[in-house]
């Protein structure tokens, strides 16, 4: 046998001499995107990178062999390919100076979750972190191999759907991760069918985690929403559409609803304009009732009046409420030998229930309930006994009422008792002597759990540095400790949104509540109009944005006239003049740069637009900054009079990012 080869999509051995693998019948001659990496390519030494898999807003996952260990591996790359680019023919990542503060920043939230799910790497219901390097401008994380298929696929190989006696035994130690992920500060934001695996062993594991601008719209990255399993709140990215434990609890109902009824949800956006979600009981009458209003109750489309927390979500989901129990007529019911009329009545005949001991909450066996009766004949009869029994709850009470007000007055005078302390001997402190309530609690799914670095702040902290971070994020991760200020203007080598100045310094110790002034960039005061060619309206944003023109300054609107590809542009306007890319523009003069596009309806051949001779602005080049070290220099544009740039001139030229012209939402195609 001659020299062997591993095969870059099953990472089985074949003989080297042979192009395709006997084992999956892929061909290595496959040619690839040269945006991602090259199958083939190792990484420190002993990484494998096979076939791309998958890639969303902030990276790559790819096929991997770990050749030391001998074992497949996934490996995911952070590269939001709407910041950045790739080297020709090389692995390292070339980012354009404009946007360096944001990559910078969405890596800095994907290491932390890297790092804090390789904390949870015992967890059987993870894929599990095996390792996390940097390299190439980047970051990597080494996932382990998950040997198993998506539930959808599962669902469809099992007529679409599966009971509910199957669901309550497969989904309890899902339910259990996700408490814990939420207890770790995790949220998901796209739990669904096509990021639950079950593997050969029948367990589900929990794949799909992503930095939470790309479970976002418009939150700074080509966003990936899962069509009929996220929540209403994920659709804008305003500081009022709060998302936390309740946005996973949607998408785990939706997740139990597509399993029970094996059908697609309907998508909560489509759901805010008519609201026409059927309950999943209407759809199969075996779900039980009290699952069906629970399901539905985690699905509202208000994050506020929807289940909270995924203790509670569990916790309703697996105890039957007392109107659907079996409830026989007395005479029904076999007496035991020691039965007795004084037993407590309320306690009816309970079929027997599962149990599941993770989440069932403890039933309340420590209070005295009504009289124990042995079955011996005390000779009362039932008269006396109600009397005897009146009398003596009538004496306890007497006794209850001055021992529990004696107690709450001697709670009173403690209370008191330490303020005055408080206040003669630590008066330094008062200012602080509430501590600031923890951001995290909406969280917690447990009432056990032990206190974090937020839920233990002082009054009294040190003032982080604010320069270079995200307004909107920053703002309501620190509004419990001091109170922000802001104002906007055009800030260059900032983005828009991104906080360029604050009033008090970085290490100066402040106290709660604390007004700190910041400054906050609405954009670079200067940039090139970029090319709008074979683009949606949504990726003409997303180039305007990359390209540093502010949101307030420029405008889509609807050409009646023009025919062609639906929601394409087609044409550009400034001051009602039509103008080229490559065009200087400037944010802070406030003109708003017009962008025409073809609406819905108008998708019938496009005539050849008449030629409109632009406006002669003169063009001049972009303002000149420093360049990273990775990056390759860029060109000013040079302008034919006719004839305008294919590319933005700010992008490296050795490439250009490859657009995604396909849906921003990835959803399910289930249909």
């Amino acid at each position: 046998m001659g020299e062997r080869k591993i095969c870059y999509k099953c990472m089985e051995q074949y003989d080297a001499q042979y192009h395709v693998c006997p084992h999956c019948g892929y061909d290595d001659r496959t040619p690839y995107d040269p945006m991602y990496i090259a199958p083939g390519t190792i990484l420190r030494d002993k990484y494998l990178f096979g076939v791309l898999l998958e890639c969303n807003g902030d990276g790559a996952t790819y096929e991997g062999y770990d050749i030391s260990a001998e074992r497949r591996v996934l490996i995911r790359e952070y590269m939001p390919i709407n910041l950045c680019t790739r080297v020709k023919n090389k692995p390292i990542i070339s980012v354009n100076y404009n946007n360096l503060a944001k990559y910078k920043a969405f890596m800095a939230e994907y290491t932390e979750l890297g790092q804090s799910l390789a904390r949870l790497r015992n967890n059987t219901c993870i894929n599990n972190v095996l390792d996390m390097f940097a390299e190439n401008n980047t970051t990597y994380t080494v996932f382990e191999h998950i040997d198993g298929v998506k539930l959808l696929s599962y669902l469809k190989e099992n007529a679409g759907e599966i009971s509910w006696e199957q669901v309550s035994k497969l989904f309890p130690p899902l339910f259990t991760t996700i408490g814990i992920l939420h207890n770790a500060g995790i949220i998901h934001r796209a739990i669904s069918p096509d990021t639950v695996y079950i593997t050969d062993k029948g367990e589900l594991k929990l794949s799909g985690f992503c930095v939470s601008a790309v479970r976002t719209a418009d939150a700074g990255l080509e966003y990936e929403l899962f069509k009929g399993y996220a929540a209403p709140e994920q659709y804008s990215a305003s500081s009022s559409c709060r998302q936390g434990s309740w946005t996973d609890v949607y998408g785990v109902c939706a997740l139990l609803y597509r399993a029970l009824t094996g059908c697609m949800p309907v998508d909560s956006l489509s759901r805010l304009k008519h609201d026409d979600l059927h309950e999943p009981s209407m759809l199969d009458p075996h779900i039980p009732q009290h699952v069906s209003r629970v399901i539905m109750e985690g699905m509202n489309l208000s994050g506020r009046d929807r289940i909270q927390t995924i203790t509670e979500l569990v916790t309703r989901l697996f105890e039957q409420p007392a109107e659907e129990r079996y409830e026989p007529a007395p005479d029904e019911i076999p007496a035991p030998d020691n039965y007795s009329e004084s037993y407590d009545t309320r306690r009816d005949y309970i079929p027997e229930q599962p149990i599941y001991p993770d989440y069932r909450q403890t039933p309340d066996n420590g209070m005295y309930r009504g009289e124990y009766n042995d079955g011996y004949d005390d000779g009362y009869d039932d008269d006396e006994e109600e009397e005897y029994r009146y009398e003596k709850v009538n004496t306890v009470d007497r006794i209850k009422v001055p021992v529990i007000i004696g107690i709450l007055l001697l709670a009173i005078l403690m209370i008191i008792a330490v303020l005055i302390f408080r206040i003669l001997y630590n008066p330094a402190d008062d200012s602080g002597q509430s501590s600031s309530r923890s951001s995290v609690s909406d969280n917690v799914v447990d009432g056990t759990t032990e206190p974090t670095e937020e839920t233990t702040a002082k009054a009294d902290i040190e003032m982080p540095n604010l320069v270079g971070k995200f307004y909107e994020l920053t703002k309501e991760k620190w509004s419990d400790y001091f109170t922000i200020d802001p104002t906007y203007d055009y800030k260059d080598g900032y983005d828009n949104d991104m906080i360029y100045e604050q009033s008090i310094e970085a290490g100066t110790m402040i106290s709660q509540g604390t007004v700190v002034k910041i400054k906050v960039s609405k954009g670079s005061e200067s940039a090139l109009i970029p090319d709008y060619k074979g683009l949606t309206v949504s990726q003409y944003k997303n180039k305007l944005e990359q390209a540093g023109i502010s949101d307030f300054n420029y405008q889509f609107i609807e050409s009646k006239s023009a025919t062609g590809t639906p929601n394409t542009i087609i044409d550009l306007q400034l001051d009602g003049k039509i103008i080229t890319p490559g065009t200087y523009f400037s944010n802070k003069e406030g003109k708003k740069l017009t962008v025409y596009y073809i609406p819905e309806g108008n998708d019938y051949p496009a005539t050849e637009p008449a030629t409109t001779e632009p406006v002669t602005s003169e063009p001049t080049a972009a303002p000149t900054t420093e360049a990273p070290a990775t990056e390759a220099p860029t060109q000013p544009p040079t302008e034919a009079p006719t004839q305008p740039p294919t590319e933005a001139p700010t992008q490296a030229p050795d490439e250009t990012p490859t657009e995604d012209s396909g849906q921003q939402e990835q959803g399910n195609s289930e249909e």
